[in-house]
């Protein structure tokens, strides 16, 4: 079986600890997608986030969304519903997007994740977090 060149796929894989007020947790964001990484826009197939509220928390730590923005002005909602996370807790969310939900992150794409009171963003081209931001 013979790959065309232009049917390549990534995976983009980054986690960081975060301290935030009464918070302290672990996050990783996977994404996932096909095309090539260096030149926009990226090809966002699937998207997981990890989310570990450490013991030393104090309170449970609440998810509100999680969205693609496609550049700075302009996102596609992944999660609405919300989520929390107790104390001493992994949660892993996986979204598998259908083709017409698939967002195109551009040059300054990223991805979003709401939480009770901050955000935290996560570009997936230079692999790097921002935030917590109120």
């Amino acid at each position: 079986m013979a790959l065309s060149p232009d049917l390549s796929a990534f995976t983009i894989i980054e986690n960081k600890i975060f301290a935030e007020g009464p918070f302290l947790f672990k996050l990783e964001v996977q994404v996932f997608g096909g095309g090539p990484t260096r030149k926009p826009p990226l090809h966002v197939s699937s998207v997981k986030v990890k989310i570990k509220n450490e013991r030393a928390s104090s309170r449970t730590l609440e998810v509100k969304a999680v969205r693609a923005y496609l550049d700075p002005q302009v996102y596609q909602d992944i999660e609405t519903r919300g989520y929390r996370v107790t104390p001493g807790q992994w949660v892993t969310k996986y979204y598998r997007l259908s083709k017409e939900k698939r967002p195109l992150l551009g040059e300054q794409g990223f991805i979003q994740i709401v939480f009770d009171g901050f955000m935290i963003t996560f570009n997936p081209r230079e692999r790097k977090f921002q935030g917590p931001m109120k």
